[in-house]
Parts: C-alpha cells; sequence; structure tokens
C-alpha cells in the first residue's frame, strides 16, 4: 500500500511540475507578460467598437485581413481606401459568426470582437500568418508609425512599431500583439495617447 501511495504521489508531482514549467512557457511567450494588472484592467474595460454597414475605420481594414487569415473573406488590401464596409463583408462575418456559434448579425459586434481576439492568439517575428500581420501592421500604421509597410512580415520594424504602441498603452513591451495588445488597439480608447483610465 505504502508503495503504491508514493507511486500515485510521485506522479501527481511529476504532473504538477510539468504543468507549472509549461505554464511558465506560456507566460515567457506572452504578450505584455508582465504588465501592470491595473494596466489590464484599464484595456479590458474598454468597450469594443461596433461597426457595421456604412462604417468607415481602420478596425474593419484590419478586421478583413483577420477574416482572410481565418478563411472566411478573401480581400485583404488594408489602405485608407479600404477603411470602408464592403458589401460582402457581412456575408463573410455571418459565416464567421455561424462557425462560432454566435448570433449571425453580420456586424462586427461585441461577441465577434472577442472570437476574433481569441482566434488570433500571439503573434510574433518570425510567424507566417501573413494576412492577420497584414491587418496588424495596418492599424500599427494607423495608430503607431506610419512609415511602417504593410507587408505581411513579422519583422524588426513591425516589432518596433508594435513595442512602441505598447510602451505608450503602458503595456510590458515584448513585441508581441496578443490579447492585451489586440484589445488596447481596436477597442475604444486606441486612438488615444496612453491607455484611457490610466
Amino acid at each position: 500500500m505504502k508503495i503504491l501511495l508514493r507511486a500515485v504521489l510521485g506522479i501527481a508531482v511529476t504532473l504538477l511540475a510539468i504543468g507549472a514549467s509549461m505554464g511558465a512557457m506560456r507566460t515567457a511567450s506572452a504578450d505584455g507578460p508582465d504588465t501592470d494588472p491595473a494596466v489590464v484592467k484599464a484595456i479590458e474595460s474598454q468597450p469594443w467598437v461596433e461597426l457595421g454597414p456604412g462604417d468607415s475605420d481602420y478596425r474593419i481594414a484590419s478586421m478583413r485581413c483577420y477574416l482572410v487569415q481565418f478563411q472566411f473573406y478573401k480581400d485583404c488590401t488594408p489602405t485608407s481606401a479600404g477603411e470602408g464596409w464592403p458589401s460582402n463583408l457581412s456575408a463573410a462575418l455571418e459565416d464567421y459568426q455561424e462557425s462560432h456559434n454566435l448570433p449571425q448579425t453580420g456586424m462586427l459586434d461585441i461577441e465577434t470582437w472577442g472570437a476574433l481576439r481569441d482566434d488570433g492568439g500571439e503573434v510574433g517575428a518570425g510567424s507566417g500568418r501573413v494576412a492577420q500581420i497584414k491587418g496588424i501592421q495596418y492599424a500599427m500604421k494607423v495608430l503607431q508609425d506610419r512609415s511602417l509597410v504593410v507587408d505581411g512580415r513579422y519583422g524588426p520594424a513591425t516589432t518596433a512599431a508594435v513595442k512602441a504602441f505598447q510602451e505608450r498603452k503602458e503595456i510590458d513591451a515584448d513585441g508581441i500583439f496578443g490579447e492585451i495588445t489586440f484589445r488596447a488597439a481596436f477597442a475604444q480608447g486606441a486612438e488615444s495617447q496612453r491607455t484611457p483610465g490610466r
């Protein structure tokens, strides 16, 4: 009985150690891993910008690229001329929403923003998510560095733009575009110099 108990305890300790090391690895690669919790709270409290037909916004151009990355849309041309709401975007959003069991509104609404953020995950240097990177680059071009080239490569210039954006939003600047940075870049207050409420 003692041998069995020791074996079970040994396995439990090993599993806990593996889980802790995997959690540490995730934290080490997370966007803004050492961000002040008060900053995260302030960013998370910023409401999503709901958009639909007739709207024009950099967020529309960026999210079209996300939808291309997730294979729900065909056109990723993030430019100021492409910030309007295309006639075929609502249908693509409805398909995306249906695939996520969301209300099929055909709009960039609160639930859809959350799903896009979750699906986007973390993107950093060397990533091969070309369309998604274009969406990120376009947001950084609008919000941080007008000279940034939207080429779908997450190289040093994109990393520097993301880091600079994170610094001014008081996010721990690691150059990784993840959930915290996504919300800071696309929710209300993204255009303000600092994180609203700080």
